[in-house]
């Protein structure tokens, strides 16, 4: 009896499947057909519903493909930029926390060799140098200057009669100063300083000027030039230093304190293609070109001298020596000398971590200084353009799973009866998933491989676009004091934060398809995809086969 009530029932539903599933649901097929054919011919038969699902996820493909390939392109930059960059760190010291704290200016606290060495000799570190900078005065030489006037920082210099010329010295404690290593200077003739130079060796040591310095005092390889710190006697009030038309008298030198240096290299330094001709000369260039470079141990040798003759004028006077004095305590003020260290941090990814590891080594007000200042705005305007890609990806995500999941449970319910015969005819539901999400992955799959070049074409022409307004945008904001930018601690050191022009650094920009790139998006948007068939599975899950058929 069961059999021919079955029986009975199928030819029913053969009879309906004839006339109203025939006309409804043009792409039913029989159920012994596999599924995954059956997906195919529903595709094929419903070209309309098809197209309108693969635009779908065209569309919000590219947006998906535009947000991950905008974040690619930004880490690529990024690396870029690191690449190129001179990663140089320095320590300078904080003025304002100094001040704010209230702190005795005779008990600030002081950078030394063994914070350099100690730091220099952390993992992160690929080479580290440090430079004694030190002021000494010539009576014979002059200074370099383009139009034959004696400048300094482009304001010219007045001197009073009899005035020796202050000239700037720098020292090194390496034989492979990081200034021709890395073509900041080239040096034209002679060699740099050898091991032997670093070492004390009496009242003559060694240096290396510019070519246009050696031109302008006629010296050439192998000559010998006196540099001194001319100390006055000071005054009965503690006072020191200038005392009207004849300072430089001899009767007011109490000491002059100097040392030989005979000129073993020349260097050169390029003119700065970003420096316009109309304004003047270039006196920053000017200036490093006046610099003087010597072995450390020179500068310290005649400090130490400085201090102890400034130490000992007032045991042959009547006046009471000032507190500095009295407590051995060496002034900058008076004896302008700076330690001005220097580390090439060996992997750009390793900057954050040296600089937590090494804040512990550094005296109190002392920190960090990185050499980018034009990297730090890219950095600025990468993150900016970075977060917005990142909002977009998942704002993107959503929206795929919300609108997907809406679109293909509206499909399903136009196709409910189809999904009735096929459950009524004994097919199983997992199978009936199964055929449903083969369609919209097989769809899908169009429309994700068209969304890989369509994004990655516009996140190329966009991402581009938005990084170089930011980058506008931040160089307008730019501090500047008094129509100059703001130096730091590498001016002091003599090497030029030349910064990059907005194009230099949209050099680097680079959006690039690659596998990682391609793998990721389509297992987003494959996961999107999946994801979005839930809502429909449940629908099919509560789908009741009678109720549909009645």
């Amino acid at each position: 009896m069961f059999r021919n009530t079955f029986v009975g029932i199928s030819q029913l539903l053969n009879n309906k499947l004839k006339t109203e599933v025939n006309v409804k649901c043009d792409s039913c097929l029989t159920v012994q057909m596999n599924f995954l054919k059956r997906a195919v011919t529903s595709i094929l038969r419903r070209p309309g519903k098809s197209v309108i699902l693969l635009l779908l996820v065209f569309i919000l493909g590219t947006v998906i493909m535009g947000a991950i390939s905008a974040k690619g392109a930004i880490a690529n930059t990024d690396a870029n930029l690191r690449r190129r960059m001179l990663l140089i760190v320095s320590i300078d010291f904080d003025w304002v926390d100094f001040d704010a704290a209230s702190a005795d200016l005779a008990t600030r606290p002081r950078l030394n060799s063994a914070n350099i060495h100690s730091i220099g000799a952390l993992d992160y570190v690929e080479f580290y140098d440090f430079m004694l900078r030190l002021q000494l005065r010539s009576s014979e030489l002059e200074l370099f200057s383009p139009n034959g006037m004696e400048f300094i920082g482009g304001t010219r210099v007045i001197r009073m009669e009899g005035e020796p010329m202050w000239f700037n010295l720098r020292g090194t404690s390496s034989t492979n100063m990081v200034q021709f290593d890395q073509d900041i200077m080239t040096l034209v003739q002679g060699n740099q300083f050898s091991e032997s130079d670093m070492v004390a060796s009496g009242d003559r040591s060694v240096a290396i000027v510019s070519q246009e310095f050696a031109t302008t005092n006629d010296l050439s390889i192998g000559s010998v030039i006196e540099l001194s710190y001319f100390a006055l006697f000071p005054h009965e009030d503690g006072g020191w230093g200038w005392r009207g038309a004849d300072t430089w008298a001899d009767e007011n030198i109490y000491a002059q304190l100097g040392m030989e240096f005979e000129i073993i290299g020349l260097f050169e330094i390029a003119e700065n293609p970003d420096h316009n001709p109309a304004l003047g000369p270039d006196w920053e260039r000017v200036d490093r070109l006046n610099d003087i470079f010597v072995p450390n141990w020179t500068l310290e040798d005649i400090r130490r001298r400085i201090h102890n003759a400034e130490i000992t004028v007032w045991d042959a006077l009547d006046y009471e020596a000032p507190e500095w004095v009295q407590n051995r305590v060496i002034d900058d003020e008076y004896i302008p000398i700076q330690t001005l260290p220097m580390f090439i941090i060996n992997d750009p990814a390793n900057i954050e971590s040296f600089r937590e590891m090494a804040q512990d080594l550094l005296p109190e007000f002392h920190y960090f200084e990185v050499l980018t200042s034009t990297f730090d705005d890219i950095v600025s305007s990468m993150e900016t353009i970075q977060g917005i890609a990142d909002w977009v990806l998942w704002a993107s995500i959503g929206a795929t799973l919300l609108i997907l999941s809406l679109l293909i449970t509206l499909f399903l319910f136009d196709r409910r009866y189809e999904m009735g015969v096929y459950l009524a005819l004994g097919e199983k539901k997992g199978k009936i998933i199964s055929q449903i999400l083969m369609e919209v992955v097989l769809t899908s799959l169009i429309g994700i491989t068209l969304a890989v070049f369509a994004g990655h074409f516009i996140s190329s022409t966009v991402s581009r676009s938005m990084l170089e307004n930011e980058l506008r945008a931040e160089q307008s904001d730019d501090v500047w004091v008094g129509g100059w930018p703001q130096s730091s601690v590498f001016d002091d050191i003599g090497i030029p934060r030349r910064d990059m022009s907005i194009d230099e650094m949209m050099e680097a920009f680079e959006v690039s398809l690659n596998a990682n790139t391609i793998l990721l998006f389509y297992g987003i948007g494959f996961g999107a995809v999946v994801l979005s068939t839930v809502v429909p599975v449940i629908y099919i899950v509560k789908l009741k086969p009678k109720k549909v058929l009645m």
